[in-house]
């Protein structure tokens, strides 16, 4: 008896028809508040250097066999053609709305940050280069203890800093936030202070 009850209430909660989830003909957006916080009860304002609207640029490598006057392949000294690698660079099709904000000094100790976003669509927040230099700056979920490099609609992303106790950071920590159709792009700079600097 209590299964025919379940499959009857799964019959009459069956649509015919699906609603749409959301209206994906609105345009994808992406703010931040311009506050932010950290673990250890630090504020910082986060100060608009800059909004324009800018097209993503892409490479790829193209190698090329060198070759002397007659059309002949160069050999180098190890016996190996000698082959050159041109980079080709081309323009996106997709113009971006870009939000960069001035560079913000963080603090010598290790802390925790977070960035509140506000958004209509997916987005994420890829690592930012450490320029070959030692990784200071890491995404960082409070909530999994993972990474935090994406997410979708009003969220938040947080980082984390490790303890600096030489000079200011040589490498500035750009973190792009983006909208999963690029068309939204936030840059947010941080460079780290150390401790002999203070």
């Amino acid at each position: 008896m209590f299964l025919l009850g379940v499959a009857s209430w799964g019959i009459v909660a069956c649509d015919d028809t699906k609603d749409n989830p959301g209206d994906f003909s609105l345009k994808a957006t992406l703010e931040i508040d311009p506050m932010l916080v950290s673990v250890k009860g630090h504020e910082y304002a986060l100060n608009v250097a800059r909004v324009t609207d800018t097209t993503y640029r892409y490479f790829y490598t193209e190698n090329d066999t060198t070759k002397d006057e007659n059309g002949e392949p160069v050999i180098g000294s190890d016996g190996k053609l000698i082959i050159k690698v041109d980079t080709i660079y081309y323009n996106s099709k997709v113009t971006a709305k870009l939000t960069e904000y001035e560079l913000l000094e963080l603090p010598s100790e290790a802390d925790t940050f977070t960035v509140s976003l506000r958004s209509n669509a997916r987005w994420k927040a890829p690592v930012p280069s450490a320029g070959g230099k030692v990784q200071w700056y890491f995404n960082y979920n409070l909530l999994t203890g993972g990474t935090s490099t994406a997410g979708g609609g009003d969220g938040r992303m947080y980082f984390r800093t490790t303890r600096n106790k030489n000079y200011r950071r040589s490498v500035v920590a750009v973190q792009d936030i983006m909208t999963s159709d690029s068309t939204v792009l936030v840059r947010l700079n941080f460079v780290q202070r150390g401790e002999k600097d203070q």
